[in-house]
């Protein structure tokens, strides 16, 4: 070993080549031990590589049976020449693998080299069907410092080795072919690639986030399936809607922030998300429907025919019969009309004798009429004539003691009519009301249904040449031959790789190659001396070099690489291309975030030497972006370099630096998926508020839910921009201005609800609420409240009753059919069906029954009346007219001449109409604050709308207008 390393042998800064036009060959060959990890946002991707290489070096062969048969030998990497293969698509900075692992080399001067390494290699990660996606990132290895007229790269093997790989737990190795690349253009270039085709393991993505987020979307079904009454449909949407906010948070710190393509699972939560608010607006317009009645909305006839008769059958829904009983009493009615239109048209003269049943039975049939509780009433009230014919004399005096007797004892019994009557007719119309609302509700579940339809990605000459020029160099004296002359020094600066850019911590990275050529009259040559070499590469530690550093480092690491050689030519010009990971400090600017446009410097120069000393020449006038890795999140517009000679306060010299600029803009599909519409779509939910009804429940709900939306997305924000006061950010603006717009709407809503809610017993509406809420505004924002029924008038109270002075038997026997009359109110408690048939009592239990009052009635010698009332009273058998039980004094008969029972009847219907009257009254007053509530409503609805699309139009306009300008 101490011959072969000898200094006067061997000089391991020399390339092991017999003469300067051979080439060395090296043989390359990956094997992969492990894939650590592929960062998707960063798109990094480390693994553990060791790197197999074999060459030739003539110079470190021996005759084995001179040493005792050793055929070969383990020598340390640092005393022999290497080759400088390197990673050229690094995302660390480490070019180089570890150089204190041994050699072995062969008697014949072969070379064994087996580095290990873990490599951090840019990779560019398609994103589109994340996370069932496949990768190709490359390995590019090639010289740093030969071309390949000195170092010939071949492949031991198509493929990478995968010998000793130790599987990963999160992605698939599915092939690693290795080619070598040579550029056409440029001969002098080769390089060894290696691609490693990955396809990522699905299952830990599938079970965390796709089944939950297709559970949760799943739900968002359900909302159409859920019913109004419950009031929950707004809370189930507003739920999921936030669940998948945070499933897409989660999803954007996940994948990188690239606007180049949208990953799968994105689109689907984007498409999930659009589904949903479109859903909470179907839910809205579902709930408006839902919680209509007739004193807000009239249903238009359209609406009848399309929702009630033909969807429904298209749908295959079926609704029940209406068997209410107002529609049963209102068939009853029809019927006895019918019926009486039918008696009154018969010309049949009737019987001398009538029954007191066919009375009865004419009393129930025009009972159920609204005109009179008594047939011969309503007979009168009609105008009928008067029956002419001779046989019914008897019942044409009954009809004219009828109506002479209401005028008597029919005040209190007509106000208990009207109040019967009224009742019905107050029944009736709640229910008209609630059948209308039933068919509201109806239409609201159709459309609920329907929707539920629809929502069911070296030779010896250089040696001496190297021993020469070396031998007395001294590396740190500045090579100019005149100590008052700079040194000229060309710069440029080549970008592969724009990293990221943070905006927190305002630091932007990049990959560059900063390519210098100076010339040092220390390193001149003539190549005829020297085999006609006319350039060798040499250590850059070996040399002067000059100490650029960049200024606005973010790090503090502000040197370069040194461990790169430099090219030497016989005129003494050197060119030195150290790469380097350079964090550099970036003003970023957040006002148009994230439509926003960057202007990052890069600031190089001399540390230590000023302009008299050194002098930099710009090469070119942009950055050299040749081999520039696209970026996925940002656009390099223009990349311009500038001169400036700058006197520092610190110093008198003057000293000279080279500032690109590098303008940049972000790439904002990213955002807008992710950030942007989510928030536009929860914004605008917020104008739902005003057109959802107050009796839903859900107004406040609703409000809050948006507003924590909202407060969700600016503490994502407010993690992703810088924490600078200077400006405040578009997207920040508009959340802000957005919660605004929320908080005023809560406060709006709980007045409107404070308004809907008001009754006659706690607020007086004002005459100007009146006339400005009910009457003007409501013709302005073409509103029209359906017309309401009039209300009948409260019974009045007949006329004083007249006194009638009639003759004995006559006087007695119209009381006696009155009584007959009394005799059904008598017995309403007792026998429900008689009464309502209008039967009279023929049990002889009750105090009023003929039998026992029939010894009252005078004598009527004539038999006329008398007789004919008693043919009247009489009933076949068993029967037992009724006659009232109190005496019929003075002609009169007043209400205390009835039995307890019926005035307690007539009471109650009493107070059971007026009751039902005021409550009417307060019903209009509460539809009335209603309405109010709903006029309300509806130009908060209009004013929110005309100031969110103005509001959002105006914020997001201005980046356009500012990249215009740019």
């Amino acid at each position: 070993m101490n011959w072969l390393l000898h200094k006067e042998r061997y000089n391991k800064l020399i390339r092991p080549a017999i003469n300067r036009t051979e080439r060395v060959t090296i043989r390359l060959q990956v094997s992969l031990a492990q894939l650590i990890s592929v960062n998707e946002r960063e798109q990094i991707m480390t693994t553990n590589v060791w790197l197999t290489q074999n060459w030739i070096d003539y110079r470190l062969s021996w005759d084995p049976s001179e040493y005792d048969g050793i055929d070969k030998i383990r020598i340390p990497s640092r005393h022999i020449w290497l080759p400088d293969i390197v990673l050229y698509n690094n995302a660390d900075g480490t070019y180089e693998v570890t150089v204190f692992t041994n050699v072995i080399v062969q008697f014949n001067g072969s070379i064994f080299w087996l580095p290990p390494a873990i490599y951090k290699s840019a990779c560019k990660i398609e994103v589109k069907h994340f996370p069932f996606d496949q990768q190709n990132c490359t390995l590019k290895f090639r010289s740093w410092t030969y071309d390949y007229t000195e170092i010939d790269l071949v492949l031991k093997s198509d493929v990478a080795s995968m010998d000793d790989f130790t599987p990963s737990g999160e992605w698939d190795i599915l092939a690693l072919p290795g080619r070598r690349t040579v550029n056409p253009a440029d001969p002098t270039y080769v390089d060894v690639t290696y691609d490693f085709i990955i396809k990522r393991k699905p299952l830990f993505y599938t079970i965390n986030l796709i089944i939950p987020c297709v559970l949760i979307t799943s739900l968002a079904i359900l909302v159409f399936y859920l019913p109004s009454d419950c009031g929950e449909k707004m809370t189930l949407c507003i739920s999921v809607l936030l669940a998948l906010t945070v499933f897409l948070l989660l999803i954007s710190k996940i994948v990188p922030p690239t606007s180049l393509d949208v990953p799968l699972i994105g689109k689907y939560l984007m498409f999930t998300m659009v589904l949903v608010t479109f859903s909470i607006i179907t839910s809205v317009c579902v709930l408006n429907v839902h919680h209509r009645s007739p004193s807000t909305h009239t249903m238009p006839t359209w609406v009848k025919l399309l929702f009630l008769v033909k969807l429904p059958g298209l749908l295959f829904m079926r609704r029940p019969q209406n068997n209410s009983a107002r529609r049963c009493l209102r068939e009853q009615r029809r019927l006895r009309e019918q019926r009486d239109a039918l008696g009154m048209a018969c010309s049949t003269p009737p019987p001398k004798t009538i029954s007191s049943s066919s009375v009865c039975s004419t009393l129930g049939r025009s009972g159920g009429k609204s005109t009179a509780p008594f047939a011969l009433n309503s007979s009168l009230r009609k105008g009928e004539p008067r029956p002419t014919d001779p046989h019914t004399d008897g019942l044409s005096s009954l009809y004219d003691l009828h109506q002479r007797a209401l005028s008597d004892w029919g005040a209190d019994v007509q106000e208990a009519v009207d109040g019967v009557r009224f009742v019905a007719d107050h029944m009736m119309g709640d229910d008209d009301d609630q059948s209308v609302i039933e068919d509201w509700k109806y239409v609201a579940m159709v459309v609920d249904r329907m929707f539920l339809w629809i929502f069911v990605i070296v030779c010896v000459a250089e040696h001496r040449l190297f021993s020469v020029i070396f031998s007395k160099y001294n590396q740190y004296i500045r090579p100019v031959e005149n100590v008052s002359d700079p040194v000229i020094v060309q710069f440029e600066v080549s970008m592969s790789q724009l990293v990221k850019v943070d905006e927190v911590n305002q630091i932007m990275e990049t990959n560059l190659w900063l390519r210098h050529i100076w010339n040092d009259y220390k390193l001149r040559w003539d190549p005829k001396e020297f085999g006609g070499v006319e350039f060798i590469r040499v250590p850059s530690n070996r040399i002067w070099k000059p100490d650029i550093v960049l200024y606005n480092n973010a790090v503090g690491d502000f040197q370069v690489d040194d461990k790169t050689k430099a090219l030497l030519r016989y005129n003494g010009d050197v060119t030195w291309i150290p790469p380097a990971i350079f964090k550099s400090s970036c003003k970023i600017d957040v006002t148009y975030f994230p439509f926003d446009y960057q202007n990052c410097t890069m600031k190089f120069g001399s540390w230590t030497y000023d302009k008299a000393k050194i002098d930099l020449v710009l090469i070119g006038s942009t950055i050299n972006l040749k081999d520039f890795w696209e970026s996925g999140e940002w656009m390099i517009i223009d990349a311009p370099g500038y001169k400036h000679d700058i006197k520092y306060n610190c110093c008198e010299e003057i000293y000279t630096d080279i500032t690109y600029s590098l303008y940049i803009r972000r790439l904002p599909l990213f955002y807008t998926i992710n950030m942007i519409i989510p928030c536009l779509l929860i914004s605008f939910l917020t104008v739902l508020v005003f057109y959802l009804p107050s009796d839903c429940g859900e107004k406040v709900t609703l409000c809050i839910s948006v507003l924590l939306s909202l407060t969700v997305f600016l503490l994502v924000i407010t993690e992703t921009i810088p924490s600078t006061s200077l400006v405040i950010p578009l997207i920040g603006e508009y959340l802000l201005f957005t919660m605004i717009f929320v908080t005023l709407s809560i406060v709006i809503t709980v007045f409107v609800l404070n308004v809907h809610y008001r009754t006659p017993k706690t607020h007086t509406m004002p005459a100007w609420v009146r006339h400005v809420f009910l009457g003007m505004l409501p013709r302005v924002m073409f509103m029209t409240r359906p017309e309401r029924d009039p209300i009948p008038p409260p019974p009045h109270s007949p006329p004083p009753p007249k006194q009638h002075n009639l003759s004995g038997g006559l006087h007695q026997h119209q009381h006696l059919l009155l009584s007959t009359e009394l005799c059904n109110l008598n017995n309403l408690n007792r026998d429900a069906t008689k009464a309502g048939s209008s039967f009279l009592c023929r049990e002889g239990r009750c105090n009023c029954c003929w039998r026992q009052r029939s010894t009252k009635l005078p004598a009527d010698g004539g038999g006329g009346i008398v007789r004919g009332l008693g043919t009247i009273t009489g009933i076949g058998g068993n029967g037992s007219s009724c006659s009232s039980s109190e005496s019929l004094e003075g002609g009169k008969l007043s209400l205390p001449t009835l039995s307890q029972e019926v005035r307690d009847a007539i009471e109650s219907v009493k107070y059971i109409a007026e009751n039902m009257r005021l409550q009417n009254e307060a019903k209009e007053v509460q539809d009335d604050w209603k309405y109010v509530a709903m006029v309300i409503d509806r130009i908060f609805l209009w004013v929110f709308i005309l100031v969110c699309i103005l509001g959002t139009a105006g914020l997001f306009l201005q980046p356009l207008l500012m990249g215009e300008d740019i």
